[in-house]
């Protein structure tokens, strides 16, 4: 059975984002991630996940004015800082923006592990499968999000039962991301989660 976690940042923005908390938990959601909480204080998040028994399973760290900080070089403090910190803002461009530039990373840090973003995956590969296949093992968390449209998986072309179904096969433990842009109120879009199980 696969994880499935709320994206905070894409799904239940009809809510203010403190309130996304309880509304993923109502949904059925055990754990959460989003993308920038720095407006928030670290204890107000934490007594909400508490409250609403939900994991954190993801966050990103700030990416200076291009994604992407930590492959510039004469950033490396920077980039340190920002660990400590959470993302402030949303920038455009990304380094890793080919698997190529991931595998060799990969091949020169072999502690790195990979959130591996089968959307975008899609996109860049067109064969979001063949790179599940190839980098499942270095996989720390995984996100999805139909293509084209980048909205639940049902509404594009994806093959996502065959993705899914690939995932379990690999004994893939982790969380799976919902990192998609609900076609319609969030909690009117998430049948699939249903009827993908129903099929696995």
């Amino acid at each position: 059975m696969l994880n499935f976690n709320a994206h905070l940042g894409f799904q239940f923005t009809e809510l203010p984002f403190l309130q996304r908390f309880a509304a993923a938990s109502l949904a059925g959601f055990k754990a959460v991630e989003f993308p920038s909480p720095h407006a928030y204080d670290a204890s107000v998040l934490g007594d909400l996940l508490q409250e609403h028994k939900l994991k954190l399973v993801q966050f990103a760290a700030p990416v200076g004015e291009t994604k992407g900080l930590a492959a510039v070089p004469g950033k490396e403090d920077e980039f340190r800082h920002g660990l400590k910190v959470i993302c402030t803002e949303t920038a455009l461009g990304y380094f890793f923006s080919d698997f190529h530039k991931a595998q060799d990373a990969l091949e020169r840090f072999p502690d790195i592990r990979l959130i591996l973003d089968l959307y975008h995956a899609q996109i860049l590969t067109q064969d979001a499968i063949g790179m599940l296949r190839a980098y499942h093992h270095r996989t720390e968390h995984v996100q999805i999000a139909d293509w084209p449209g980048r909205h639940e998986p049902g509404t594009g072309s994806m093959d996502f039962l065959s993705l899914f179904n690939m995932l379990q096969q690999l004994d893939y433990s982790g969380w799976v991301g919902c990192e998609y842009h609900p076609s319609g109120v969030t909690t009117d879009t998430l049948g699939w989660m249903s009827r993908f199980k129903s099929d696995l």
